[in-house]
C-alpha cells in the first residue's frame, strides 16, 4: 500500500517544494475534519451504484472557506520570499483530495500538496493550471495532506489567493478505489492483456476522471474533424453538471501487461476543464479540458489519443469498451456480437426511442460502477456511445449494459450548440459520418489481427467431447490479405490452418477451425498467426489468442427454470460446489427482465451442488408492491426435479440454498442435511391439512408426537412436497419430528 503512494501519479509540473530547499522545519497548523458517517454512506452508495444516475462516489466532502488570510502559517525564506503552509487531516480516512477555488496564482509563484513524509508530491501548480480560480488535486493516501504555497521574492506585493473550498474524505478507497491490486471482480481484463494488443491507441485515449471532488467515472478523449488535439472528452451527463474547473483527468494509469502489478502503475493528470455540450435524454457530456495543456492541447509526453467517432447509428458486428471500473486501473470488455437498440424505458435508462445500445459482455469481460461515462468502440475502434449504466459484474456476466448513441446526441432536431456534439465535433461542417482517431493511426501494410470470434466457445465448462474454435481476423494493414497461416494447440501438438481469400484493409471475419476430439480435463486453447500473404506479418502484437476451458465428455445436463417477479434487477444465483468453496457460475441480476421466465443449462459433473439464490431487496421473488407475478424455481435434469422453490415459497428473503445432486452421487444428498437442510411447515395452527416443503429432495420420515409423545402419525416423503391430513386428531398442541440422514428438527404445531 505505501508503494502506491510513493509512485502514483503525476500531476502538475513536477518539482521540489520550496520548503525543502531551506533548512528548517516549519510548525505547521493542522486543520482536523471529523470521521462522515461511513455506514450510512455505504448504504447510500448501495443504492446509487450501477444505476447511471451519478458518478461512483468514493469520499464525503467536507465544505469549508481555508485560505491564506484565515488559516495556515506563513514564513519569511532568506531569499526574500514567502511560504504559506497549511495540513488538513481527515479522520481515519484513507485518502484526501482538495477542490482550490477563488485561487490566483501570479507568474513565479508556486503551489504543492503533498503528504506529510514528502514521499508523494503532488505540483509545481503555476498560473495555468488554474481554471477561472478552480482547481483539483489527485488523491493524497492517508488521513493527512499538506498545501504549501511559494510567494516569490518578486510578488511580496502581489501574493494572489490560494483557497480551499473542499477537502474530501475517501472512505472506500483501499477496499474499492485500489482495485488492481486483486480487490475488483477478478474477471476484469487489463487493457495490456492480448486481446486488448490491437487497441493500444484507444487504450490511450480512454482516461479516468474525478468530478464533484468525492465521484469517480470513465470516459475518453475524442477527435474532431479539424484533426487539431482540441481536449474534449465525452462521458456521461450523469457524471457531473458542475464544478468542472476542478475536475481532475488521469491518462495512462494501466499495468504494462496482462497480470496485475503487486503495486499501483505510475500515471498523469490534468485538472480543470469546462462543458461544452450536454444531453440528458442520451446520458452525453462533452468536456474540453482547460488546466495544464501545453500550446492548447495534452501534453506529449502523455501519449494523447484522440479517438474517431462514427454517427451512423448502424450497429457494427462487435464492441469493446476500455474502462476504469469502480475507479480501477484501465479494464477493457468485449462484446462479440452486435449491440441492439432500446429506449422509451427498455432497460430503465432512457425515455427516448433507441436512445442507447444495450450490449452483453463477451469473453468473461464485464464492467463496474465508475466504468460510466467510457467509450463504446466499434470494430473499427470508432466510438459509437458512452456507457449510461447497467447490471453487469463479475457476478452477472450475462446482465446487460446501455449506452447513450453518438448517433441520438449528435444534432438532435431542435438542440442548440450546447446540447449537441455535431457543432464541436464537426467545425467545418464537413457531414461526415465517420472519422478515424488523431494523431493518423500508424499503418504497417501487413497487419493481421486475431481474436476471439463471435459465439466463441472454449471457455467454461463444456459437456461432451467437441470443440469448434471460431476465431475472428481482422486486416488493420493497408493492404489486402489474401492469404494467411494459422498455428493453434490445445496445450500440446501444433496444427496447421491456412486461409485463403481477400480481407480488405479494415475488414473482419471469422474462421472456424476444425472440431476436435478431447477426452475430461483442463485445456489452454492457443492459436497464433504465422505468417500473411506468405511474409512475417509486421505487427505480432496483436497475432495471438489463448483461451482456457474444461472438457467433461460424460457431463450431465442440468437445466434451471427461473420465473422472475416483478423486481428482476433484484434477483441473482450462484452456483457452487458442495463445499461451497468455489463459484462455479453465476446469474443475474435481471435488470430490464421483470417477470420473465429465465433458462439456464448447466453441464456438470457427477457430484452435488448448491445453487444460491439472491434477492437484494430482501423479499424474495414472491411479488408484493402490486406486482401480481409470483416467482419460482426449479432444478431438473432429463426431465426429474431435482430441487424447487414454489410459489408458496417464493418469499425466502435475501438468500435461499438449493442442494442436488447427480447420477450416483446423489447417495451424498444427506451429508449436506447438517448445513443446508431447509424445513416449511404450514400452515399453523392448522384446522386439517399440514404442508411440507424441504429445500433438499432424499428419503425424510416425518413423526407426528402428541404433547405426552404418543405417535400419532408416521410418515415418508421423498421429494421436496408433502401433505399429511391431520382431521382424525383433536384439537390441541403435537410435535413433529423430521429426519434427514442423521439430520433430525423438532416443530411444535397446533390442530385447531
Amino acid at each position: 500500500m505505501l508503494f502506491w503512494a510513493f509512485s502514483f501519479g503525476q500531476q502538475g509540473d513536477g518539482g521540489t517544494p520550496v520548503s525543502s530547499k531551506f533548512a528548517f522545519e516549519p510548525e505547521i497548523s493542522v486543520v482536523n475534519f471529523a470521521q462522515p458517517d461511513i455506514e450510512a454512506l455505504m448504504a447510500e452508495d448501495e443504492l446509487v451504484d450501477g444505476r447511471g444516475i451519478a458518478p461512483w462516489r468514493f469520499g464525503y466532502n467536507n465544505m469549508t472557506n481555508l485560505n491564506t488570510s484565515n488559516s495556515g502559517e506563513w514564513y519569511n525564506l532568506p531569499n526574500g520570499g514567502k511560504i504559506w503552509i497549511l495540513q488538513v487531516h481527515c479522520e481515519n480516512a484513507l485518502t484526501v483530495n482538495l477542490t482550490f477555488q477563488n485561487t490566483n496564482i501570479p507568474e513565479g509563484n508556486e503551489l504543492f500538496v503533498y503528504n506529510p513524509s514528502r514521499t508523494f508530491v503532488l505540483g509545481r501548480f503555476v498560473e495555468r493550471h488554474i481554471v477561472d480560480g478552480s482547481l483539483g488535486s489527485e488523491l493524497v493516501e492517508g488521513s493527512n495532506a499538506v498545501i504549501e504555497y511559494y510567494v516569490a521574492p518578486e510578488n511580496i506585493s502581489n501574493t494572489g489567493n490560494v483557497e480551499i473550498s473542499m477537502v474530501t474524505h475517501g472512505y472506500r478507497t483501499a477496499d474499492d478505489y485500489l482495485r488492481g491490486f486483486g480487490d475488483s471482480g477478478s474477471c476484469n481484463m487489463n487493457v495490456n492483456c492480448p486481446d486488448g494488443q490491437i487497441y493500444e491507441n484507444q487504450r490511450n485515449a480512454a482516461v479516468m476522471l474525478v468530478s464533484g471532488g468525492s465521484g469517480f467515472c470513465s470516459g475518453s478523449l475524442i477527435n474532431n474533424t479539424a484533426n487539431d488535439g482540441t481536449p474534449y472528452v465525452l462521458t456521461a451527463n450523469h457524471c457531473g453538471s458542475s464544478g468542472f474547473g476542478s475536475w481532475v483527468f488521469r491518462f495512462n494509469w494501466q499495468a504494462t501487461g496482462c497480470n496485475n502489478p503487486g503495486s499501483s502503475p505510475s500515471s498523469q493528470s490534468l485538472s480543470g476543464s469546462t462543458s461544452r455540450a450536454n444531453r440528458s435524454t442520451s446520458d452525453m457530456r462533452l468536456v474540453e479540458i482547460t488546466g495544464g495543456l501545453v500550446n492548447g492541447t495534452v501534453p506529449a509526453n502523455y501519449n494523447p489519443f484522440f479517438a474517431g467517432w462514427n454517427n451512423s447509428g448502424v450497429a457494427p458486428s462487435a464492441t469493446v469498451c476500455i474502462h476504469h471500473p469502480s475507479g480501477d486501473i484501465k479494464k477493457i470488455a468485449f462484446d462479440d456480437n452486435p449491440p441492439t437498440l432500446t429506449g422509451t424505458g427498455n432497460g430503465g435508462f432512457s425515455n427516448e426511442n433507441n436512445a442507447t445500445w444495450r450490449v452483453i459482455w463477451d469473453r468473461n469481460t464485464t464492467t463496474e460502477g465508475g466504468s460510466s461515462g467510457s467509450p463504446l468502440f466499434d470494430n473499427q475502434g470508432r466510438i459509437i456511445g458512452q456507457l449510461w449504466g447497467g447490471g453487469a459484474s463479475c457476478q452477472n456476466l450475462s446482465s446487460p449494459d446501455y449506452y447513450g448513441r453518438v448517433s441520438n446526441s449528435w444534432a438532435p432536431a431542435g438542440s442548440t450548440n450546447a446540447q449537441q456534439l455535431k457543432h464541436w465535433l464537426d467545425p467545418g461542417n464537413s457531414g461526415v459520418t465517420f472519422i478515424n482517431g488523431y494523431p493518423e493511426e500508424e499503418q504497417v501494410a501487413l497487419d493481421g489481427a486475431i481474436a476471439q470470434g463471435q459465439n466463441w466457445t472454449l471457455s467454461g465448462i463444456i459437456c461432451g467431447n467437441s470443440v469448434t474454435p471460431i476465431l475472428n481476423f481482422t486486416n488493420l494493414g493497408s493492404t489486402a490479405i489474401t492469404a494467411m497461416v494459422v498455428s493453434y494447440n490445445y496445450g500440446s501438438g501444433n496444427q496447421t490452418y491456412n486461409w485463403s481469400g481477400n480481407l480488405a484493409s479494415g475488414a473482419s471475419t471469422n474462421i472456424t477451425l476444425p472440431a476436435q476430439t478431447l477426452t475430461n480435463g483442463n485445456y489452454t486453447f492457443t492459436a497464433n498467426i504465422t505468417s500473411v500473404n506468405g511474409s512475417s506479418d509486421e505487427n505480432a502484437g496483436n497475432n495471438q489468442v489463448t483461451s482456457t476451458f474444461t472438457i467433461i465428455t460424460n457431463g450431465i445436463d442440468v437445466q434451471m427454470n427461473l420465473q422472475l417477479d416483478c423486481w428482476g434487477d433484484e434477483v441473482s444465483w450462484r452456483l457452487l460446489n458442495q463445499q461451497q468453496n468455489q463459484v462455479l457460475l453465476t446469474g443475474g441480476p435481471y435488470d430490464g427482465q421483470d417477470g420473465q421466465l429465465i433458462n439456464e443449462t448447466f453441464c456438470l459433473a457427477e457430484a452435488c451442488y448448491v445453487l444460491e439464490i439472491n434477492d437484494s431487496y430482501g423479499d424474495g421473488i414472491g411479488g408484493g408492491f402490486g406486482c401480481q407475478t409470483v416467482g419460482s424455481l426449479q432444478i431438473l435434469s432429463n426431465g426429474t426435479v431435482l430441487n424447487q422453490i414454489t410459489q408458496a415459497q417464493a418469499n425466502f428473503g435475501s438468500q435461499k440454498k438449493l442442494a442436488f445432486c447427480l447420477g450416483n452421487a446423489t447417495n451424498s444428498l444427506e451429508h449436506l442435511a447438517a448445513d443446508l437442510f431447509e424445513a416449511s411447515i404450514f400452515p399453523n395452527p392448522t384446522d386439517g391439512t399440514l404442508n411440507f416443503a424441504f429445500n433438499l429432495a432424499g428419503q425424510k420420515t416425518i413423526t407426528i408426537y402428541t404433547a405426552q409423545g404418543a405417535v400419532v402419525l408416521n410418515g415418508s416423503v421423498n421429494n421436496t412436497e408433502a401433505a399429511f391430513n391431520l382431521d382424525f386428531l383433536t384439537a390441541g398442541v403435537y410435535f413433529v419430528e423430521i429426519r434427514f440422514g442423521e439430520h433430525v428438527e423438532i416443530h411444535k404445531i397446533v390442530k385447531q
